[in-house]
């Protein structure tokens, strides 16, 4: 150990079960160089100073008592199944789905013929629009050139029955003279009378006109335009449900009818599940099925891509035991990934689970951040090197290297999963940048301790 080192220390067993697995806020920085040629006293390598060194984040490794993975075998389920169908009859024209095709929410599973329905729904807003009109023309209110024209004919008839009463006056004095007949004197009466209602027709008509529709006959308009514009919404509707839609991203996985046959209302057409996240069904025994949580982190393991990482979430537990097995359904959710439209997780595909329910063991853990995928092996790279002691404010750089040191994985806790490998107690493992390091690497490395 180099002058100056200072001695990094771990968390005890008992601080481990207490505290979270986690990387803290101490920053030590070492830099790490390529140390394979040794320079005299005073002298520093030209190739040591142009080297462009890689910064990377580290993170202690943890041990402490925890408990050890129980293995299991669980199915790969759906996370929503479902079977979508019509829900009004109709001719099938189109079946745009597949078996295995992968669908988006909103695509287009089938159509059914839409001739007659469109014509309807032609004709509904061709209806609508008159109504529509009619209303308008209700609130608009009289013309100018109505009002005119009524008011012209008022003082038309109040002329007539002026000149009528006039010459009624004068017949009934000439009845008195006897130079007109009691007949020439009913004929001017019911002259003068008629002339009398007609101009309180034409007075009447010409006050309506100026006062506008009534606020009934408005009402009356409106109600009917509310109601043809229902009776579109309800073709559109109709219209609309003449076209299959996915409700979500998923997987066709049964067809149940074929272009050109008859549908009716409840026909099934196609099978249709969601495999974007995936829930694994494992059944536990009574007797460790008490030692889980819901939202644990669970490391599963799948044998046809065994250098995956892959880690779920304990979803539920189904509190009703197999009454032959005696064991509990538990559901574990985890995030299925998608390459070229092919779900690396299927439904009914049988993995591993390392459910954390084994007895109490000394596990060695590492962030899931510092593991490097790497074919069919899982690795992580330790820090090598001696350490200079540093505080927050002074962060002096110090010659290591890096190797590759492969591990196998066990019960996951949080952001952290337990390991097993030739890791040695206090090891120091590249949590950020580790993806394209290679063992010997110069590296400039932040060390975060809790």
């Amino acid at each position: 150990m180099m002058r100056g080192a200072v001695r990094m220390q771990f968390m005890s067993t008992s601080s481990f079960v207490r505290r979270a697995l986690g990387c803290g806020t101490l920053a030590v920085t070492l830099l790490i160089a390529d140390g394979a040629s040794a320079q005299p006293p005073g002298q520093t390598s030209a190739a040591s100073e142009s080297e462009d060194l890689q910064p990377v984040l580290a993170c202690r490794v943890r041990t402490g008592q925890a408990k050890s993975a129980y293995q299991l075998l669980g199915t790969v389920t759906p996370s929503r199944t479902t079977t979508i169908g019509y829900s009004l009859p109709g001719r099938l024209r189109t079946l745009h789905a597949k078996r295995g095709d992968r669908l988006a929410a909103g695509d287009a599973v089938a159509d059914l013929q839409t001739d007659v329905i469109q014509i309807e729904f032609a004709a509904a807003k061709a209806e609508l629009r008159l109504v529509q009109q009619q209303l308008a023309e209700l609130e608009s209110g009289s013309r100018q050139e109505d009002i005119a024209e009524a008011k012209a004919r008022m003082e038309a008839a109040g002329a007539i029955a002026r000149r009528s009463a006039s010459q009624l006056e004068r017949l009934s004095k000439l009845v008195q003279s006897k130079a007109a007949s009691v007949e020439e004197l009913d004929v001017a009466t019911a002259e003068a009378n008629s002339s009398q209602q007609l101009l309180q027709a034409a007075t009447i008509a010409h006050a309506r006109l100026v006062a506008g529709p009534r606020v009934e006959q408005v009402a009356q308009a409106q109600a009917r335009v509310d109601l043809q514009r229902e009776q579109v919404r309800l073709l559109e509707d109709r219209l609309t449900k003449h076209t299959l839609i996915a409700p979500f991203d998923g997987y066709v996985t049964a067809e149940y009818t074929e272009a050109g046959a008859w549908i009716t209302a409840g026909d099934p057409v196609v099978d249709l599940i969601e495999l974007d996240t995936v829930r694994v069904e494992v059944a536990v025994p009574a007797a460790q099925v008490v030692s889980l949580r819901p939202g644990q982190t669970i490391h599963v393991e799948f044998d046809a891509r065994p250098g995956e990482l892959l880690l779920g979430q304990l979803e539920r537990i189904v509190p009703a035991a197999d009454t032959r097995a005696r064991t509990f359904p538990v559901l574990v959710r985890i995030n299925n990934r998608i390459d070229n439209g092919i779900p690396m997780l299927m439904s009914g595909m049988v993995v591993r689970m390392d459910l954390p329910i084994g007895p109490e063991a000394e596990l060695t853990f590492v962030p899931t951040d510092s593991i490097v995928l790497d074919g069919q092996q899982q690795s992580v790279f330790v820090v090598d090197g001696d350490r200079t002691s540093a505080s927050v404010t002074e962060q002096p750089k110090q010659v290591a290297v890096v190797r590759k040191v492969p591990v196998k994985l066990g019960v996951a806790q949080g952001d952290w999963i337990s390991v097993r490998g030739d890791l040695p107690p206090g090891a120091i493992v590249v949590t950020r940048g580790n993806e394209r390091l290679a063992a010997g690497q110069s590296v400039e490395v932040t060390v975060s301790d809790g």
